[in-house]
């Protein structure tokens, strides 16, 4: 029964954190409440309903890690249920790509929450992540996917790499700019100059993939501006110019989204930044925000 409730609430809260994405307003490129960014192919409601279709299989992903120690029999399984989420995913979005990076991204997060019994301890989630992530699947279709195309091409790690260095991109980023940033503005607005962090720093392969190197500078240019500038009709002039370019941040928003799900997962940060006051603790040193 614990481990039922432990892995439900885990599950409750991944969706929660693709619902808060998605629905965060105004993001440039993105699918929002507003418009569907820079996609012929998506929607707010396709967004909503492929989260939802996500449920079991962060559950399973949950259930089979509770309490246990990383193997490749686990990897293997695991590696199993994310495909089925894919097919599961893909037959409520009309076969439209939502969610595949978090699957993975927020998938192996859901794994390491489990394995701590619902525990979530800096950085050791991130670390519990990246050795299950690191451990060999032989089950991996070889078919090439966009993210391995630019990889291929460019040499630019994506997803996958991120996942297995434990994230850090959300350690170093976009997780201490979130509680800072909590501290002086509305929670939207710190969800908002987060993902402008992430999308400033990272070498995003959604962004590669539609705008080639150019694309990606020019969009982490753009959002390092606003960083300086920001305000919401600045947002809303960066959508429109991202979208004007055909440029999506898509990695950026898994991010996003990986880093609200860890956040809502830890009673005391979610307590702390909803009340602008958060300490975290990492590698047993106190970092205030």
């Amino acid at each position: 029964m614990k481990q039922h409730v432990i892995c439900k609430r885990i599950a409750d809260e991944a969706v929660a954190a693709l619902i808060e994405e998605v629905q965060l307003t105004p993001k440039p490129g993105l699918v929002d409440t507003e418009n569907n960014g820079a996609h012929h192919d998506l929607s707010l409601t396709k967004m909503q309903n492929s989260a939802h279709s996500l449920h079991n299989t962060f559950y399973q992903m949950a259930m089979l890690s509770f309490n246990r120690q990383p193997t490749v029999e686990i990897r293997e399984q695991f590696g199993a249920i994310g495909r089925n989420g894919e097919k599961e995913m893909f037959a409520v979005t009309e076969n439209s790509n939502t969610h595949k990076g978090a699957i993975w991204s927020i998938g192996l997060l859901c794994s390491a929450i489990a394995r701590r019994q619902g525990q979530v301890l800096f950085p050791q989630v991130f670390n519990d992540a990246a050795e299950l992530a690191n451990l060999p699947d032989q089950y991996i279709p070889k078919s090439k996917t966009n993210g391995s195309k630019v990889k291929e091409n460019y040499g630019i790690p994506g997803a996958r790499e991120e996942a297995q260095q434990a994230f850090p991109h959300i350690q170093k980023f976009s997780l201490p700019a979130f509680l800072q940033a909590a501290q002086r503005m509305s929670l939207r607005d710190a969800k908002l100059h987060t993902l402008l962090v992430l999308i400033a720093n990272l070498n995003d392969t959604c962004l590669l993939h539609r705008g080639g190197p150019e694309g990606l500078e020019l969009a982490k240019q753009e959002a390092q501006k606003l960083l300086t500038n920001f305000s919401i009709s600045n947002m809303k002039k960066l959508d429109e110019f991202y979208i004007k370019h055909w440029l999506s941040p898509g990695g950026s928003a898994d991010l996003l989204a990986a880093t609200l799900f860890v956040i809502n997962m830890s009673d005391k940060l979610k307590r702390g930044a909803q009340h602008g006051k958060v300490e975290l603790h990492v590698s047993g040193k106190s970092s205030g925000y």
